[in-house]
């Protein structure tokens, strides 16, 4: 059993603290949340025990004996969670982006490999079973060597009204689409080597930041990858994992709604589609957890380590420089 303390309990660390209690080899020994409305409600709605919650990590820390810190709080805050919990001796899972500035991002990492703890990134994009089945199909050559890789994604995002999703700069970017930028080095087996970038708002958006954008990664070996978007799409949508189109010398791969489908068109008499049925595994926070607790029992990184986020974070970090200075950058 693996003893955790979950920092936020937030909407997003209510949402943690479901699945933690559904995985058996989780418990979650204590609680951080300063705000004490969300206090209130994780006592009142999801039996908290109160004598389990504390203002600080310091103090949870002192309070209890535990191995690991699933962190949930704003991604300003993640360094700071993160250092003590490697500074006490304790593994940590952290929420998605790894931290919204390079230098603290690269700080952490080098923080987790020198008190040789894992630290994993919540990617949970990547645990879905849709997502692995596409990466496996790829690498076992379906389509040939990809050239082309789009990705779209239009969604009502984050409509919370004060919350730092909607009055910080950049976060469709910073915070959702670091998930699709990370599958798409996965999902290609590649990391990317330069960004261009233009960002906008729509009159009607509900972002400070911008929130709409379209983006073109630079792979090696000639592959290309687009991603367009539009964060305060109030009509037709995509899902959250997008839609995605990928061209190879023998066909393409798509995914839209909920389908994914391999496209065969050249030299036949009638175009061939075949709709591709993903295996079953682990998905979402389950998949995450379980990924996590393996890589501490068998002393190896976890995939989505931070190490190798840092990749994933450098095209968030890219695009939004390309986007503020109005060129190409190398990543």
């Amino acid at each position: 059993m693996y003893r955790g303390i979950l920092t936020g309990l937030g909407g997003r660390g209510l949402y943690w603290l479901n699945d933690a209690r559904a995985h058996p080899e989780c418990e979650i020994v204590a609680c951080v949340e300063p705000v004490e409305a969300n206090r209130e409600r994780a006592i009142a709605k999801h039996k908290v025990p109160a004598e389990t919650i504390f203002p600080t990590l310091d103090a949870a820390v002192k309070a209890v004996k535990a191995d690991f810190v699933l962190d949930v709080t704003p991604p300003a805050v993640h360094h700071e969670i993160a250092l003590k919990a490697f500074k006490a001796g304790l593994h940590v899972l952290g929420e998605k982006p790894l931290s919204d500035n390079p230098a603290n991002a690269k700080r952490v990492v080098a923080a987790a490999r020198k008190a040789k703890l894992r630290h994993m990134i919540t990617q949970n994009y990547r645990f879905n079973p849709v997502i692995r089945t596409m990466h496996k199909q790829l690498a076992a050559g379906l389509i040939g060597k990809p050239g082309q890789c789009d990705l779209r994604f239009y969604m009502d995002w984050a409509d919370i009204p004060g919350s730092h999703y909607v009055t910080q700069p950049f976060m469709l970017i910073n915070d959702m689409m670091v998930h699709h930028f990370d599958l798409m080095r996965y999902v290609l087996g590649a990391d990317p080597v330069a960004v261009t970038a233009v960002t906008w708002n729509h009159p009607w958006g509900w972002h400070k930041g911008d929130a709409a954008h379209s983006i073109v990664f630079e792979f090696p070996g000639g592959l290309w990858g687009t991603h367009v978007s539009v964060g305060c799409a109030v009509g037709e949508r995509t899902d959250y994992n997008g839609d995605w189109r990928i061209e190879g010398p023998k066909g393409t791969l798509s995914y839209s709604l909920g389908r994914l489908s391999h496209g065969h068109f050249h030299g036949a008499t009638k175009p061939v589609r075949q709709e591709i049925f993903p295996e079953a595994a682990p998905s979402g926070g389950a998949g995450i957890l379980a990924e996590f607790f393996a890589a501490i029992k068998e002393k190896r990184q976890p995939e989505c380590s931070g190490e190798d986020n840092l990749k994933s974070l450098a095209m968030v970090f890219g695009a939004i420089k390309s986007s503020k200075e109005g060129r190409r950058v190398k990543i």
